[in-house]
């Protein structure tokens, strides 16, 4: 039996005006003895995923926390804010 893909969820992705977040289940995503994962891609401009990572759902507890650690280390450091308006400017801006 090949591996099955169950579509979770479509997130638009921050600071682009058509990049996307994908999250999906995937049952034997390397064999027929093979785990499941959730699978997390990014894609920008309509092309395929650019990144993907599979993660192991015994890890998933320990990557939220790792994940949520790094929003409270992000929330505690300077940054410019966000240029928003400019990303659908010609120059300048995001994508």
């Amino acid at each position: 039996m090949s591996k099955k893909i169950v579509d979770i969820t479509t997130l638009d992705l921050a600071h682009t005006t058509d990049g996307k977040i994908s999250v999906v289940h995937i049952e034997r995503p390397y064999g027929e003895h093979s785990s499941p994962v959730v699978s997390v891609g990014i894609s920008v401009s309509g092309e395929d995923q650019e990144w993907k990572v599979h993660i192991p759902y015994e890890n998933l507890d320990d990557l939220i926390n790792a994940l949520n650690l790094a929003r409270r280390v992000n929330e505690g450091l300077p940054h410019e804010l966000p240029h928003t308006m400019d990303l659908g400017a010609d120059i300048g801006g995001g994508q």
